[in-house]
């Protein structure tokens, strides 16, 4: 496996890019045509084949991407997160499809749909440009949570209407539907509060820190070392804040507000610029802008009544 990645990489970064929408096209083809022709055994086949074409494509696109300018980057490192989630769209719009021919086939679809997302959507989350893509983390998490939850229930509706059809069964069955559709409202809006009072709490924090390193930059010597604490508690629930998903409290599967490396790397600023005490400018500033950069991301969704 060595020898092959020396080799791959020994190759142009056109070659290699080449060689990627090589591997990811064909893979993407067949999971569709197995989609509108109705084979369940192919589309699960066609998922695994997929989602192994798409962690080799995405390595061998890296040396093609890097190098383009910043601000290209940028928006070529969102394409896995918009092919994904147009993939999910029509995934789900030809298993609705198959419904009037074959609703359990279409059940079965729309329901690996949304368990496919639980457990691996949010790995198609870019985590470059982390401070930059924030305001569009948090923009798109409850919508697109809300919109699987959906595509669940309506599989769910598939799946009971072979029940339903039996006449014994019609009462009851209509009030489970009807109990998994007020649940599926609920649910839905639990998750944009959820987003609502995320974004207030990050304001909050981040502004406390904010407010703690410039008292302590202004303060003299001798109460510098009671300010550090209050700069490390500010920074501790800033920290509690950010370690939560935006969409759901599961940590296997939702959307993270900063990556891990990002969030390791915030830390160390603000203890450099804790220890420094204001004397390095260059420091606190730093700090300071991806504060900002946080609070500015979370205007238009706080809610304090939330």
């Amino acid at each position: 496996m060595g020898q092959l990645k020396i080799w791959l990489r020994s190759h142009s970064a056109d070659w290699q890019a080449a060689a990627a929408s090589a591997l990811a096209f064909p893979a993407l083809i067949f999971q569709l045509v197995m989609v509108l022709v109705g084979s369940p055994v192919g589309s699960f086949i066609g998922l695994g084949l997929l989602s192994i074409a798409a962690i080799a494509s995405s390595w061998l696109f890296r040396p093609w991407i890097e190098g383009f300018p910043r601000k290209q980057q940028r928006r070529i490192t969102a394409a896995p997160l918009a092919w994904y989630l147009g993939l999910v769209s029509l995934f789900a719009l030809c298993s609705m499809s198959l419904a009037p021919q074959d609703r359990g086939v279409a059940a079965m679809f729309l329901i690996l749909v949304w368990i496919s997302h639980s457990l691996y959507g949010s790995g198609f989350e870019p985590s470059s440009f982390a401070y930059e893509r924030l305001a569009g983390r948090l923009r798109r998490a409850a919508p697109v949570r809300v919109g699987v939850i959906w595509i669940g229930i309506i599989g769910l509706y598939c799946l009971l209407q072979y029940v339903r059809e039996k006449n014994e069964y019609k009462a009851v069955v209509f009030g489970v539907m009807v109990t998994i559709g007020l649940a599926g409202v609920a649910a839905s809006l639990k998750v944009f509060a959820r987003v609502r009072r995320l974004c207030t709490s990050l304001d909050r924090q981040a502004d406390e820190l904010i407010l703690a390193l410039e008292k302590l930059r202004t303060l003299p010597d001798a109460q510098r070392p009671e300010q550090r604490l209050a700069v490390e508690q500010a920074w501790r629930e800033l920290r509690r804040v950010l370690a939560n998903k935006i969409d759901t409290g599961f940590n296997v599967s939702g959307v993270f507000v900063l990556p891990r490396a990002t969030l390791r790397e915030l830390q160390a600023q603000v203890h450099r610029a804790m220890r420094a005490s204001g004397t390095d400018f260059a420091a606190h500033r730093t700090v300071v802008a991806r504060l900002r950069v946080l609070r500015m991301a979370c205007v238009g969704r706080i809610d304090t009544l939330a």
